[in-house]
């Protein structure tokens, strides 16, 4: 049974305590079917991948505080199963909503899943990933037809009008900048799609760019970001759609949270405490848990807990694990760590709270 959210503990837990985690990402599996030069993903066979019932049981004692969970990959829809899994977890943790991540390479896996989680009432974001324009794009990672197959993936998302949302996600990379503003505006105008993501390479590929190059890609990064936010404003793009606390919150980030990206990247300097290993974490195939997809550390496998994930996540060695995060005073660029980052440190509560009356007054400008 659904755990209910509690408003007050919730709150407590988010701004204070920072016992339970909000945000979790579940790599479902570490396959693939593309060949992405930028994935920092060590791929690996079906072997080992965690179950129905090993993950009904970590949804269920994965607290009362979460608010989000995030299927990812590898490819997530090369798992059969991936409804049930998303189905799991909204349905036995307080989760209110699902973010499923694909290459869109899979559009009729997309339209069953996007039926049984209609059927369901199970809300659900999708984000695809997109770098270049037409068949370059499939060429680039390496699998054939997939600029038509997400064509196709998008078409049948988008057929479902406000039930689900949708993001084309462009990633910044030193393949990708010099063709990436161009990009933009295909996905913008060919493609229709009214909400777009932008994000920086990461992990240890991004520790190797040349001077010049992270310029490059910082001047690139700032530029889509900055236009991201005129077509907003001017109702070019929609942001999140729905008038949930959900969509009001992340069409708010979205307007600040990049320029606290670039200046990490720009500067590789600390900014803000990091909240991976307490409100946010990462559960990957395996059972493995760790705070974040960047630091190679491991609470450890869910195994070894019989599969209780609280039981994990206050275990010594995460208590340990956080203390560390806070005593390096631990930074990057990874935008889920940071999403939880300004949401839970009261000194962003002003711009945030500046961002959320400015999108107010933009949805009656555009109306």
């Amino acid at each position: 049974m659904k755990k209910q959210w509690k408003i007050i503990p919730n709150l407590y837990n988010a701004l204070v305590s920072h016992k339970e985690p909000v945000f979790l990402t579940q790599f479902v599996t570490q396959r693939c079917n593309a060949k992405c030069p930028h994935c920092f993903v060590d791929f690996k066979t079906a072997d080992d991948e965690l179950n129905l019932e090993q993950t009904e049981k970590i949804a269920s004692t994965s607290g009362n505080c979460l608010r989000n969970i995030a299927l990812t990959g590898g490819e997530t829809f090369l798992r059969n199963d991936l409804f049930e899994i998303a189905k799991i977890w909204y349905k036995n943790s307080s989760a209110k909503s699902i973010v499923v991540t694909t290459n869109g390479s899979l559009p009729q896996k997309v339209e069953e899943f996007a039926k049984n989680s209609s059927r369901e009432n199970i809300p659900v974001s999708f984000f695809i990933s997109y770098d270049f324009i037409g068949e370059k794009h499939s060429e680039y990672r390496q699998l054939p037809h997939l600029h038509e197959n997400i064509i196709e993936s998008c078409k049948i998302i988008k057929s479902y009008g406000e039930k689900f949302n949708l993001t084309l996600q462009i990633t910044i990379t030193p393949d990708t900048y010099k063709t990436a503003i161009e990009t933009y505006k295909y996905m913008r105008d060919e493609l229709n799609v009214q909400n777009i993501n932008c994000t920086m390479i990461r992990g240890e590929k991004a520790n190797i760019i040349t001077p010049d190059i992270r310029k490059e890609l910082s001047e690139t990064y700032k530029k889509i970001q900055e236009m991201l936010d005129n077509d907003f404003d001017c109702g070019k793009i929609q942001g999140f759609k729905g008038n949930s606390l959900t969509s009001i919150l992340i069409n708010a980030k979205n307007k600040m949270l990049w320029k606290y990206i670039l200046k990490t990247f720009n500067e590789n300097q600390y900014i803000s405490p990091c909240c991976a290993g307490s409100l946010f974490g990462i559960i990957y195939y395996n059972g493995d848990i760790a705070p974040c997809e960047i630091l190679n550390e491991k609470i450890g496998n869910l195994k070894d807990f019989d599969y209780n994930f609280l039981k994990a996540w206050k275990s010594l060695n995460a208590d340990n694990i956080r203390k560390e995060i806070i005593k390096t005073k631990c930074f990057c660029t990874f935008e889920c760590s940071w999403l939880v980052n300004l949401f839970s440190s009261p000194r962003f509560y002003p711009e945030l709270l500046y961002c959320i009356m400015k999108n107010i007054l933009r949805e009656k400008n555009v109306q």
